[in-house]
């Protein structure tokens, strides 16, 4: 299996610098034990990539991922060849802004889930462009490996673990395990009338 990347802005690791920066300083918080072992110049970023989310209304209307919404850049950090955060940058109006940095479980899911996708055969000799989907209302993450014929999509932390039941869909089975709950969801945002959105 290829990866391929979209073409990302030309000074996208730069304006990562400051933040990584400040986290080797900061020693990722004391949240991030990867950059409390890290050391200037040690750190290591994979090629940018972007962020698709899917609304509720997408997904209880029955629409695809032709209309997911495009968002930010992504970085997977390493350090020692181990991935320790998700670098976002925001890009807006031809402007380039750091947005996060996620100290979490994506970093090290999404590359387990890749290592999972390098290794199943239907996917061997296949070419897909790396890509993050989200559902946030639903709390979804998956890996989108994206190609003209074929979406191959991998749940992956901090989904929750009753929605990741299989470690790769298609698309048509991913919408058919959200498109449920996403009408259940919508149908609770809808009828609420207490300005809390359900809860």
């Amino acid at each position: 299996m290829q990866l391929t990347y979209p073409k990302a802005p030309a000074t996208g690791v730069q304006q990562l610098q400051p933040a990584l920066q400040a986290a080797l300083q900061t020693q990722g918080f004391g949240v991030n034990h990867g950059f409390t072992r890290a050391r200037s110049g040690h750190l290591s970023l994979s090629q940018g990539f972007r962020g698709y989310a899917l609304s509720l209304e997408d997904l209880s209307s029955g629409h695809g991922l032709a209309q997911a919404q495009v968002g930010d850049w992504h970085y997977l950090v390493f350090a020692g060849g181990l991935s320790i955060a998700d670098a976002q940058l925001t890009e807006a109006a031809g402007t380039l802004d750091f947005s996060a940095l996620n100290h979490g479980a994506l970093a090290t899911s999404a590359v387990r889930a890749l290592n999972l996708a390098e290794n199943t055969a239907s996917l061997q000799g296949k070419s897909y462009e790396l890509r993050l989907l989200f559902v946030p209302a639903l709390q979804v993450t998956a890996i989108w490996l994206h190609a003209d014929a074929e979406d191959v999509l991998l749940p992956i932390e901090p989904t929750p673990p009753q929605l990741a039941s299989r470690p790769l869909h298609d698309e048509a089975s991913l919408l058919a395990l959200l498109a449920p709950l996403a009408r259940q969801a919508k149908a609770v945002f809808d009828t609420d009338t207490s300005g809390t959105l359900g809860g």
